[in-house]
């Protein structure tokens, strides 16, 4: 992205003098741009849903006397302050520069008004969502500008893609409807909001179904947890930094070198505390159990759950979900229901229903003595928010005094052999449980070619199928019997 930060720049002071009925009147330049971009955002209503809230958040009244439409005077040091003191604080809450994004706003509504006929057309013929998705599979994706495209529309993809995300995240939400077209725009205050958010997610959705990694973007089920909330915490800003953090993070994602580079959800800084070892549920008794088994794995963790119905004596039920933990400004973790393995393996979309997302809070550093798991992202019924404390080192489980276990996920039960043989320029060589090898050809996965000795390489064993496994890369290949 593009540093368009300008709040630390300094003042330029030039001026001009006017004849106005006899009298010098002085205007400073850099105030009238000044007052042009607090228009532009009061406009816009890019910061809150109604021009009075701006006005009552700023602490003045947007008409007569007070107004900040006044030349001259502690007016101008007053607009400099607001401008500059708005900018910071949602720069703070969000990351978002919001000299930047007007000057984006500017670029894209310049090529809406450029392109005006193709779009209008694009309109007309009901295309535009459409439309949109060719510019999320140039502009991220990186898909070649097909000549089948018109020379219009070639051209307007060519100038996007010289543009940043802000650029290409204000143009695309124009199309899509949901934001004006025109710094200059008169639609006056924000109504339907939340159906807003639900049009970008829902046109997201779509794109997503391009690869089944972009399904469980944690990006994506923050935005469908954003859908929950109140309609007065939904502004225009924060839809424009969710669908730029998705564009973003779509963009990381589609590059195959990248994936490989940093792992299975690298991009989101995935962390390794140590937690090998059992841990107490909050309500574990010795007459009634429920407590985990944690065990560290080669790509994140398995959380074994053994727990005791109140209706049953002698037997134990076991349930397993894949866990990993990422720390990018949020602390969250990634759970899966252990029949996701089937949408991995059949390269399906993801259910939305077989992942979740709560946040994680480790007590006790590195090597944690409590685990809580609270505000989940995406409500699933088969894990809940808990508190979880590590059992004492002496601390023996009932399994061990011959209670029966039942696994109630045994049908999606698999085996992963990690048993990398050979990595060489034309082809990757692994073997199985009795020693057979198989070898994959470079040249027919081109993402294998970044492959290194440390990555998840094995087979996987499913309901009696066998599986090359790049689990690092989450491709599968079907081992032919």
């Amino acid at each position: 992205m593009k540093d368009k930060n300008k709040g630390d720049e300094a003042l330029n002071l030039e001026r001009t003098t006017v004849e106005s009925s006899g009298k010098s009147v002085t205007i400073d330049r850099d105030d009238e741009e000044m007052k042009e971009k607090l228009n532009t955002l009061f406009k816009l209503r890019l910061l809150y849903n109604s021009g009075e809230e701006l006005w009552q958040h700023i602490g003045k009244s947007g008409g007569g006397n007070n107004s900040f439409g006044r030349v001259g005077g502690k007016d101008a040091f007053l607009r400099r302050a607001v401008f500059h003191e708005l900018e910071r604080e949602w720069y703070d809450e969000m990351g978002i520069s919001l000299g930047w994004l007007l000057e984006s706003y500017v670029l894209a509504a310049g090529l809406m008004e450029k392109f005006r006929t193709l779009l209008e057309g694009e309109m007309r013929a009901g295309t535009y969502r459409e439309c949109c998705m060719q510019i999320v599979n140039v502009c991220v994706f990186g898909d070649a500008v097909s000549d089948e495209y018109s020379a219009k529309k070639r051209e307007l993809f060519h100038q996007l893609m010289e543009e940043d995300v802000c650029c290409l995240t204000v143009f695309l939400l124009i199309l899509l409807g949901v934001l004006p077209p025109s710094v200059e725009s008169r639609q006056g205050d924000v109504t339907g909001i939340k159906a807003q958010y639900e049009q970008v997610y829902k046109f997201f959705l779509g794109v997503c179904h391009r690869n089944i990694l972009f399904i469980q973007m944690p990006r994506m089920t923050l935005f469908h947890k954003v859908l929950k909330e109140v309609e007065e915490k939904l502004t225009r800003i924060r839809l424009i930094k969710l669908t730029a953090d998705v564009l973003s993070n779509l963009s990381v994602l589609a590059s195959a070198e990248l994936v490989a580079e940093t792992g299975r959800r690298e991009q989101w800084n995935q962390v390794y505390p140590e937690l090998d070892g059992y841990w107490l549920g909050e309500h574990h008794s010795e007459q009634h159990p429920d407590y985990w088994r944690v065990e560290e794995t080669v790509t994140g963790y398995v959380f074994y759950h053994y727990f005791q119905k109140e209706t049953e004596t002698g037997k134990i039920h076991q349930q397993e979900f894949s866990v990993n933990f990422f720390s990018n400004g949020e602390d969250y973790a990634c759970v899966q229901h252990p029949r996701s393995v089937l949408q991995w393996l059949n390269n399906d979309k993801l259910s939305k229903d077989d992942i979740t997302y709560p946040h994680f809070v480790f007590f006790g550093g590195d090597s944690p003595t409590k685990i809580a798991f609270e505000s989940f992202m995406m409500d699933v019924s088969w894990f809940r928010p808990m508190q979880l404390t590590r059992a004492k080192d002496d601390w023996n489980p009932p399994t061990e005094k011959g209670m029966e276990v039942t696994n109630d996920f045994e049908a999606y039960s698999y085996t992963f052999y990690q048993e990398l043989e050979a990595i060489t320029p034309d082809f990757i060589s692994v073997k199985d449980e009795k020693g057979k090898s198989y070898r994959v050809s470079v040249s027919e996965h081109e993402e294998l070619r970044n492959c290194t000795l440390n990555d998840a390489i094995g087979i996987i064993t499913w309901a009696g199928k066998r599986y090359i496994a790049f689990d690092h890369l989450m491709l599968y290949l079907p081992i032919e019997s």
